[in-house]
């Protein structure tokens, strides 16, 4: 099978660096996406301003439940956060996160997922449930964004 993607773009009124950080803070993901149940960080570093962990996350959703483990890099200075999959329920997952300067002082966002679950049903729901999907993750992040950055740019 192919790999689905879904993409979404926002402008926020927050700086590019900030908002890297914040995506890149994997730490802080159960406090504000629905559905992450837990999450552990393993095998952190930091190599000149890039950091690099390993996510072991547990999600839900409804009676569905799964475990995969993912390597988060963080690149505040390039305006990067690139995951990709180390292991769990899909045959491929990649994700980047890319923040530019939109010269009004805050950012331009561009969320990108590629995903292909071995679970036929799991990609089925996704599928239904695509547009919804991508709204809840980028509604989750603007959240969190108004919470976190407003704080360092008031």
């Amino acid at each position: 099978m192919t790999a689905k993607t879904l993409e979404a773009q926002r402008r926020l009124p927050y700086a590019p660096d900030d908002l890297c950080r914040m995506v890149g803070d994997v730490r802080a993901y159960p406090d504000f996406i629905p559905w992450i149940e837990d999450l552990k960080v393993t095998g952190e570093q930091d190599i000149g301003g890039v950091r690099e962990a390993i996510a072991h996350v547990r999600v839900g959703w409804k009676s569905l439940q799964e475990r995969f483990s993912t390597k988060v890099r963080c690149a505040p200075a390039d305006g990067e956060v690139d995951v990709s999959l180390v292991s769990g329920p899909f045959r491929t997952l990649r994700n980047e996160w890319r923040f530019k300067a939109d010269g009004a002082g805050g950012s331009l966002v561009k969320f990108w997922i590629a995903y292909d679950f071995k679970n036929p049903l799991l990609n089925a729901i996704v599928k239904a449930n695509r547009d919804r999907v991508v709204e809840r993750i980028m509604a989750a992040f603007e959240a969190e964004a108004a919470r976190r950055c407003a704080v360092t740019t008031a």
